[in-house]
């Protein structure tokens, strides 16, 4: 069951994948939210970052440069996608290519390339009418996944010390 499991993040891994190429086959217009839809499923999002000031990308974001909360919430949202799609692929890369990576270097590698599809989803980004790549995003995505590989090192190296510990 155990070497299943691999194959299901290896999967879930190549599943992100396809939706970071989709997503980013989007122009900013297909993937706008309205005020109205932001107002409606995302209130508490909204009324809490709606008095947020946040330097991102070389200038400041906030409700009143980024047409309003719902525009601000959009922006957040936006960048909490990035984020958390690429912590996922972190997450599911090492997960599943744990038995191929067993050594220290394994979890760079697995680094290396997310940071790798970061660069490619922000040239595919360029080559999509309406989108502007940023390099603050990559940094954004491999920050992602940099967490989700050092939540995993850390969680291995407790049951790595547990199961010696027992073993002694």
């Amino acid at each position: 069951m155990k070497k299943q499991l691999h194959y299901i993040f290896i999967v879930l891994m190549v599943l992100v994948l396809i939706g970071l190429f989709i997503s980013s086959s989007m122009t900013y217009h297909q993937q706008e939210m309205k005020p109205g839809f932001i107002h409606k499923y995302f209130p508490l999002l909204e009324n809490w970052v709606g008095h947020w000031n946040i330097y991102y990308g070389g200038r400041w974001h906030n409700a009143h440069l980024d047409q309003g909360v719902a525009g601000m919430t959009q922006f957040v949202m936006r960048k909490m996608a990035h984020f958390g799609s690429f912590f996922l692929l972190g997450l599911f890369g090492s997960l599943g290519l744990k038995k191929i990576f067993q050594s220290w270097g394994g979890p760079l590698l697995i680094w290396l390339g997310t940071i790798l599809v970061a660069f490619c989803d922000e040239f595919h980004q360029m080559l999509t009418g309406d989108r502007t790549p940023s390099v603050h995003d990559v940094m954004l995505d491999s920050s992602g996944a940099l967490l989700a590989i050092l939540i995993c090192m850390i969680v291995y190296g407790i049951k790595n010390f547990k199961n010696s510990k027992n073993d002694a």
